[in-house]
């Protein structure tokens, strides 16, 4: 009775809209900002030898490092927006006919300096490194017209982020090139997830065909086992069963090649990611539970629409 009345009774469609701000911030894509940044305060903990498993122990600082960096980050995602001439972005279509463009661009400093200043709560070098995401979001997305070159280095500002303040409050260990041995994999199997979104992006997007044999999908499978190969070597738990639970989705990708396969080959390896990551901070269950769960009553009721799912297509 409880799950008919959430899906089926017509008063959620006037709830909705009431949603729409939210989901301007583009919180879904916290799914990998979060992700990154919790890989940072990770491999820090790992290799300072303090076995980091059920970690529930969270202090403010934490808090304001997450909530600093996602207000940037969706800043980010809505000036990407709003320089859009024609955005296929239902959310932002609806908030662009409720404001002004000169609202959203002033509601949009606001968030980034926010973000700053929420930061400096964390520490003065993650409030750094928050600067330095405000001006890649500014300056570099328009001079580097690959999001791949983009993406890689939001990772790098996301992850260093984590590192640094684990460093500050725990550790006290700075990157050493002995470390890059842990940290160079994951921005390799992040690579392959990212790649993944494009293709199923310019797939759904921009109709543009998929071939089978791609060596864009050969060269992701053979980063993927080498990411498996790095995380057994290093006895590292997490990249070695986050990449052999992710290797096949990528064989299916380049042997197949089909809309499915490609959309797998991020979505999984993406869900799977967080949920062992869920084993080692607990507390980001509940965060991306009520996210996620919130992403299906909006999305269901606004747009009809089924999203986000794990369920794909196989026609």
């Amino acid at each position: 009775m409880v799950k008919n009345f959430f899906r089926d009774h017509s008063i959620h469609k006037k709830i909705a809209p009431f949603f729409d701000e939210l989901f301007f911030l583009n919180p879904m894509n916290y799914y990998f900002s979060w992700l990154m940044i919790c890989t940072g305060i990770y491999l820090n903990l790992f290799l300072s030898d303090l076995s980091p498993q059920f970690l529930f122990s969270f202090n403010s600082g934490y808090l304001f490092l997450f909530v600093g960096l996602s207000f940037l980050l969706s800043s980010i995602y809505i000036n990407k927006e709003i320089t859009k001439s024609s955005s296929k972005n239902k959310t932002s279509n609806f908030i662009k006919e409720k404001y002004s463009t000169t609202k959203i661009i002033i509601f949009s400093r606001l968030l980034s300096i926010t973000g700053v200043l929420i930061l400096f709560f964390a520490s003065w070098i993650n409030a750094l490194a928050g600067l330095l995401l405000g001006l890649l979001g500014i300056v570099i997305n328009k001079l580097f017209k690959n999001k791949i070159v983009y993406y890689f280095i939001e990772s790098i500002i996301l992850f260093f982020s984590g590192w640094y303040y684990t460093s500050f409050v725990n550790t006290s260990r700075s990157i050493i090139i002995y470390d890059l041995l842990f940290i160079f994999p994951y921005f390799i199997l992040c690579y392959c997830i990212y790649m993944s979104k494009l293709k199923s992006d310019n797939f759904k997007n921009n109709g543009i065909d998929i071939s089978k044999y791609d060596f864009k999908f050969l060269l992701s499978l053979i980063l993927i086992l080498l990411c498996l190969f790095m995380g057994l070597s290093n006895n590292d738990p997490l990249l070695s069963i986050v990449s052999i639970t992710s290797a096949g989705f990528y064989f299916y990708s380049f042997l197949r090649a089909q809309q499915k396969d490609i959309i797998r080959s991020f979505v999984y390896p993406l869900a799977l990611f967080n949920i062992f990551l869920m084993t080692i901070f607990p507390y980001l269950f509940i965060f991306h539970y009520i996210l996620f769960y919130i992403s299906k009553y909006y999305y269901w009721h606004r747009f009809n629409i089924h999203y986000p799912t794990f369920l794909v297509d196989n026609g």
